[in-house]
């Protein structure tokens, strides 16, 4: 399906960076009937006529991001700095098991009892 697409990728390796040009898409009407098949959707001509220039709006904002400068920025692979942002694992105080289950609907042997989810 892809060989449908008007899309003229040109990979170019600059300091283990791949900048990706693309030029104009568009999608034709068996295309927009191929990814809604892929999404699992039924579109009606109507949804169709409205889908087809808002997709086509969308890719076409990847040619105006493609002429954005990017020379000299890092990659970002996270908004911030912080890694594995996770406390200290204190043992402290907590409920007894009496005061856990007292408020149970129903117990056995001093575990909560639940409904099963899995039936033979």
């Amino acid at each position: 399906m892809i060989s449908n697409y008007n899309i003229n990728f040109e990979a170019k390796i600059l300091k283990n960076k791949v900048k990706y040009t693309m030029s104009s898409m568009k999608i034709s009407p068996s295309d927009l009937d191929h990814i809604a098949k892929l999404a699992r959707i039924e579109l009606s001509q109507n949804e169709k006529e409205v889908f087809l220039p808002q997709l086509e709006s969308i890719l076409d904002y990847f040619d105006v991001l493609n002429k954005v400068n990017i020379d000299g920025v890092a990659p970002t692979y996270r908004v911030n700095e912080q890694n594995n942002v996770s406390r200290q694992d204190i043992i402290k105080e907590s409920f007894s098991q009496k005061e856990s289950l007292s408020t149970a609907s129903k117990t056995k042997n001093g575990y909560f009892v639940v409904p099963g989810t899995i039936k033979k």
